[in-house]
């Protein structure tokens, strides 16, 4: 048992999943073998095996996570450009025959639906539509032989809505926010909240939309127990058990929309009064320790943490990018995620050597207020 238990907290170790979803049991089908001789490799063969699958499944589902993607079946990963919407206002349509993401505009799709509230969308109210779709409906053309029926990444439906506000920009956004099925290291059911879309969550106007996802994810913790509940007293209709809970997430979107009109417009005041972040990007980068500065991998651009939630993008010459509001959990998940790095010492030095040089020439002028000048 301590040789089974050093092998698979080993292995998880490698395959780098993350230390938190880590338990303190691996439930596993044990045959002890009465002739030790003839059968005793292959009982711990077995042992071994059924470890290394439930690993594997685990940390296949993790890979298949990416912020905004879809995750392709044809290449085996959601990294790709094509695994992502090309615009703000692209939701995810479904599969094609062999695996691949494909993306629809909203509103082209909500016209030809003749959604409830298409006028006022049209006619640029502040209103949010949604649209319930089922897992066995995007997967219409998938090919079994392209991940149809894939034990490891299974999207049981999703919720498609819009259009959103967006800070610092004209052009409004849509997402698709789907419910994953995947499979803990106990075995058990794990239901996931998966939110897919060109635009980064982060950078909406209403940050509310962020409280109804992170309780809704919560929520989905508790349902997969039930889930697995019902699985033991007999088979499970995986969609038809989640369908009230897509409904429910679309309900909360849609009100959400009704009640954060004023919001909205109060966020656009506040960015006028300046009580952004934008005007701390200097003065907070200036006053950084080591530990609040890191480094974007995806993006190679410096990342400064500032306080009360702060967070400033700048380019290594100490040019400034945008500055948004983040909680603590998000910065947190993107260094798990190994996106977010602490910067090396070469960056650190290089990126406050063009800051001081930015700042002794006058040029420390954030992203905003260089817009607004040039408008004038």
């Amino acid at each position: 048992m301590k040789a089974l238990s050093r092998m698979a907290q080993a292995l998880l170790k490698i395959e780098g999943v993350d230390p938190l979803a880590v338990p303190r049991f691996l439930e596993l089908k044990l045959r002890v073998p009465l002739d030790e001789q003839a059968d005793v490799r292959r009982a711990a063969g077995e042992a071994v095996g059924q470890i290394l699958q439930r690993v594997q499944e685990v940390r296949e589902h993790e890979r298949a996570l990416r912020p905004g993607s879809v995750f392709c079946y044809f290449t085996g990963n959601a990294d790709a450009d094509h695994c992502k919407p090309s615009e703000p206002r692209q939701v995810f349509e479904g599969y094609s025959s062999t695996g691949k993401p494909m993306f629809s505009d909203f509103v082209t799709m909500a016209i030809e639906r003749k959604d409830p509230g298409l006028d006022q969308l049209l006619g640029g109210d502040d209103v949010v539509l949604t649209h319930v779709t089922m897992g066995r409906v995007l997967r219409t053309q998938q090919l079994a032989v392209f991940g149809s029926n894939s034990p490891v990444f299974k999207i049981l439906g999703q919720v498609d809505c819009g259009l959103f506000r967006v800070l610092g920009a004209d052009q409004k956004c849509a997402f698709s926010f789907q419910l994953l099925r995947g499979t803990t290291l106990e075995g058990k059911p794990r239901l996931r909240l998966h939110a897919v879309g060109k635009v980064e969550l982060m950078d909406l106007a209403d940050p509310g939309l962020l409280n109804i996802l992170s309780r809704f994810q919560r929520h989905l913790d508790t349902e997969a127990m039930r889930m697995q509940g019902q699985a033991q007293s007999g088979e499970v209709d995986e969609e038809a058990f989640v369908r009230p809970l897509l409904q429910e997430l679309a309900q909360k979107l849609a009100g959400r929309a009704r009640s954060a009109g004023r919001r909205t417009q109060h966020a656009v005041e506040r960015s006028d009064q300046g009580q952004r972040p934008t005007p701390r990007a200097y003065p907070d980068a200036v006053e950084a320790n080591d530990d609040a500065i890191l480094w974007d991998t995806e993006q190679s651009t410096v990342i400064v943490l500032g306080g009360k939630g702060r967070v400033h993008v700048f380019t290594p010459l100490a040019r400034h990018v945008t500055s948004v509001m983040m909680q603590g959990a998000a910065i947190d998940r993107r260094g798990h995620e190994g996106r977010w790095r602490l910067a090396e010492p070469d960056e650190r030095g290089e990126f406050r050597i063009n800051l001081k040089r930015l700042i002794s020439s006058g040029e420390d002028k954030p992203v905003e207020d260089v817009e607004v000048k040039a408008g004038s």
